[in-house]
């Protein structure tokens, strides 16, 4: 009887042993844990910080090393008929004299700036399509200097213009090669990092779904910004279909913006690959303003 009962004792320490190591033992996971995530944290600040510093010194040296004192530029408001933007740039070399002048060099382009006291002025009209990055000359009793400033680059001349975003399809899609041709798409499109500029936000974004060009679904966005659109549904095709998901977006000047979310052919294996920065804008006449396709990449 004794026997019994210390072994029932010996059990019961045992057993509330494990549970304390397994209290203990999953503690310490739990700080572990805690440590490795506070070490990442540390050390993704860090690297920012460092990438800072870098930034810092960079921007410090171009400075210092430049021909100009101060440069920028500013975007003017948006040409509706002829579909351009003026952008002006400005300047003040280091050095001045009566005799300076300064010019802006555009790829074969070169334009004279115009002076104003100790600065110099130049206003270029571009395209929605174009990138800006141009060269400074100065120029002076015949001895020409050159540069390339940071601070007068302009890479995508559209987002000056426009608002954006980077939609995409989060979820699941069923198709097959045999019949029946179905396409089942679950999840959510959502609208991704949105670039707002200025005013021109969206008023209306709506996900519209077309066979062979028909128009066989639409989904009303309940948002202008960011946010997401269910889908849950079935797409029933005949071979060699083609079936096309869009985003499409229109702006407070009324330009239609459309983002390629889904592309699939009917009884092939697979479907076509999207390249999230797939768009095209169009203006309210019907005129494409700008157009991007993954192709263009290959």
């Amino acid at each position: 009887m004794k026997k019994n009962k210390l072994l029932y004792i010996v059990i019961a320490i045992l057993a509330v042993s494990q549970v304390y190591f397994l209290f203990t033992i999953n503690s310490l996971k739990t700080k572990v844990q805690q440590t490795e995530n506070g070490i990442a944290y540390a050390e993704d600040r860090l690297e920012r910080n460092i990438s800072g510093i870098y930034s810092n010194v960079d921007r410090k040296l171009e400075e210092y090393t430049s021909l100009v004192t101060s440069c920028g530029y500013e975007i003017g408001e948006f040409n509706l008929q002829a579909f351009k933007v003026p952008v002006t740039f400005t300047l003040q070399p280091k050095t001045l004299t009566e005799a300076t002048a300064v010019f802006l060099e555009f790829g074969e382009e070169k334009l004279p700036m115009h002076r104003q006291n100790t600065e110099f002025v130049l206003t270029k009209d571009f395209a929605i399509t174009d990138e800006a990055y141009p060269s400074i000359i100065i120029e002076d009793k015949g001895v020409q200097q050159f540069e390339k400033h940071s601070y007068l680059r302009i890479n995508r001349m559209k987002d000056k213009v426009f608002s954006s975003f980077s939609p995409r399809f989060k979820g699941e899609t069923v198709y097959s090669a045999q019949e029946p041709y179905d396409y089942r798409m679950k999840g959510n499109i959502d609208t991704g990092s949105s670039v707002i500029n200025g005013d021109n936000s969206f008023k209306t974004i709506k996900y519209i779904v077309t066979l062979d060009d028909e128009i066989i679904k639409t989904y009303e966005a309940d948002f202008v910004g960011g946010g997401h659109i269910e889908i849950n549904d079935n797409f029933k095709m005949e071979k060699e279909q083609t079936l096309i998901g869009k985003v499409v977006a229109v702006d407070q000047l009324n330009f239609t913006h459309e983002y390629l979310i889904m592309h699939y052919v009917a009884g092939k294996g697979e479907q076509r690959e999207r390249y999230y920065e797939n768009e095209k804008i169009t203006a309210p006449d019907g005129t494409v303003i700008y157009s991007f396709d993954e192709s263009k990449l290959y």
